[in-house]
């Protein structure tokens, strides 16, 4: 069986004032975050596609190729995308877009009678500036693939999902939803703040509970958790996100290496205001059973934090926690909690993006520890620019 989620994404958006004429984007394609070094250890099957691809001599047949072929034809008013990889260096910004992988998570639990495969890939869609070495636009994609198979399955099968959830046409893929992005951006506005998810960090036990290749790689379920945070904000609220810094940037500088072999390096500055995240606990409480199905509440437990750096402000400090219900059919093969976990993460970024909208949310009267929640809220919403529904 698979089931397919797709990461929740759209370009920030702020208060942005648009220019009088389209400013010209050169696409470059696709790229792999960090130090290309060590690029085919952090992304080994995607990797291991782009090998493919080079090997085979056919430009058509790489991620790059799909990524400037879905953005001809995108009608933006604020940008002009143009495919290529070159950039005019007389202009006073040479703009570039690319579709940059962040993050690759593949993991595999054997549960006696079957395995469980999770796959979960992450990126961010940059507009950047090539001679100030400065991000314009970012926008966070994500998708997420589960599968359960009798047998183990094989490097190939892991491989084939890799370039579906890639290549598919629809929201489900990778190319698809940085496309979006590329639609929906817009010009920043002089000034205009930044907001970034600092830090996400899964506590050792909440970590107890996902599939054991995880438990061995804490930093990427760490990254995992920022980067649902991430998107969420992004298309629920509309926030301009600066891409996370984990596992990519030193020293305020994060690199990259488009599929060309072309190496940038982009300035990645603390945001203006930042979210940190920590996934505290999970919990599973039966609440109904019968000759069919049983009843589950799936919980999630975190801790979030809303501060300004440079003025130690702090704008939200609070635990929450959300419960998703799950019907599981009798004969239903057991062991398959880690799902219905992700269900409960999603839910509680979506339901708290919700109550930011809309003041006085029945869910957050009883998710947050602190009676001032409403208040909190108010002066994020306020700060953040966010509209209220």
């Amino acid at each position: 069986m698979k089931t397919l989620f797709s990461g929740y994404l759209l370009c920030g958006l702020l208060t942005f004032s648009l220019s009088a004429s389209a400013t010209e984007v050169s696409v470059s394609g696709f790229g792999f975050a960090g130090n290309y070094a060590s690029a085919a250890e952090r992304f080994p099957y995607t990797y291991k596609l782009f090998a493919q691809q080079k090997d085979s001599g056919q430009a058509a047949a790489t991620f790059s190729y799909q990524v400037i072929q879905k953005a001809r034809g995108i009608a933006n008013p604020a940008f002009t995308f143009t495919p290529g990889d070159t950039v005019n260096l007389k202009n006073d910004t040479a703009l570039m877009a690319v579709l940059m992988l962040t993050g690759e998570t593949v993991a595999i639990d054997n549960h006696d009678t079957y395995h469980k495969t999770f796959i979960n890939l992450r990126g961010d869609t940059l507009i950047f500036d090539y001679k100030n070495q400065a991000i314009i636009r970012s926008c966070p994609v994500n998708v997420v693939l589960f599968d359960a198979t009798p047998q183990r399955p094989t490097d190939e099968r892991i491989t084939g999902f890799v370039n579906d959830l890639i290549r598919r046409d629809d929201a489900n893929g990778l190319i698809a939803q940085s496309a979006q992005c590329l639609a929906r951006a817009t010009a920043p506005a002089y000034g205009a703040k930044t907001v970034q998810v600092r830090k996400g960090v899964v506590a050792p036990e909440a970590l107890a509970l996902f599939p054991e290749p995880l438990r061995r790689h804490p930093e990427a379920a760490n990254a995992m958790l920022a980067g649902s945070l991430s998107s969420i904000l992004s298309t629920k609220l509309g926030l301009s996100m600066l891409p996370d810094s984990i596992g990519h940037a030193i020293g305020g500088v994060m690199s990259m290496r488009l599929e060309n072999g072309d190496d940038i390096k982009l300035k990645l500055p603390e945001g203006d205001y930042v979210f940190d995240v920590s996934l505290n606990k999970f919990a599973k409480i039966k609440t109904a059973g019968t000759n069919v199905s049983t009843t589950y509440v799936y919980g999630a437990y975190m801790s979030l934090d809303l501060t300004e750096p440079m003025l130690g402000t702090s704008y939200i400090h609070t635990d929450l926690k959300n419960g998703e219900v799950a019907v599981v059919p009798a004969g239903q093969v057991d062991g398959d909690d880690f799902a219905a976990y992700q269900d409960a993460v999603r839910g509680l970024f979506l339901k708290l993006s919700d109550s930011v909208e809309k003041p006085n949310s029945k869910w957050l009267a009883t998710a947050a520890s602190v009676k001032t929640i409403e208040s909190q809220l108010a002066s994020a919403r306020e700060t953040l620019g966010i509209k209220s529904k």
